[in-house]
């Protein structure tokens, strides 16, 4: 749960950044969908990394762009395989949002005869595109990970209670088994 919200992020934060850095102009969307029209826009462009990375000015747009994401969803992954799991929920709602956005432009797409083959190759672009978040998201969350061990309290050496009446107990009870006095606080 935490990869896809980590993904959706990303993909949000990810779509509007694009858009400001490449400065793309908004389509011709529909009413009520022309006034998020940027986050359906810059998932297209996502999409389009392969060939937007062609143009020279833009290049330096989606190098910030894929490294932003990364580093939006190293906090809500893991470590090692658990942040690919995350680049293919970014993938994923990417595919989503930028079908969403080709939907909107061509209202044929749904009923072309090479609708599956078109949809089949929507998605692994859009799925081999999001691995561009790797290179900036494993650092991040190795980083992340070595900060939240340093914050980690360190194991005491040994766990000793004692109680008014002198009974020692190698835990940290509640109530003295004893004289039933109340030790800690829950």
């Amino acid at each position: 749960m935490k990869n896809l919200l980590g993904g959706l992020t990303g993909v949000l934060i990810g779509s509007f950044v694009l858009v400001l850095l490449v400065g793309l102009t908004s389509p011709a969307y529909y009413w009520p969908y022309s006034t998020i029209w940027i986050i359906f826009s810059g998932s297209s462009a996502l999409k389009s990394t392969i060939t937007g990375i062609s143009n020279p000015s833009a290049l330096l747009g989606y190098i910030l762009t894929w490294i932003i994401i990364g580093v939006i969803i190293s906090p809500f992954s893991k470590k090692g395989w658990n942040t690919v799991r995350s680049a293919a929920w970014v993938g994923i709602i990417l595919g989503i949002l930028s079908l969403v956005s080709v939907l909107l432009l061509d209202v044929d797409y749904w009923t072309s005869p090479t609708r599956n083959i078109d949809l089949f190759y929507h998605f692994v672009t859009s799925l081999s595109v999001s691995l561009c978040v790797i290179p900036s998201a494993f650092p991040s969350t190795l980083i992340i990970d070595r900060i939240k061990k340093q914050a980690e309290m360190p194991i005491p050496e040994k766990i000793e209670t004692s109680c008014e009446c002198g009974a020692v107990f190698k835990s940290n009870p509640l109530i003295c088994s004893e004289c039933g006095t109340q030790l800690r606080d829950e």
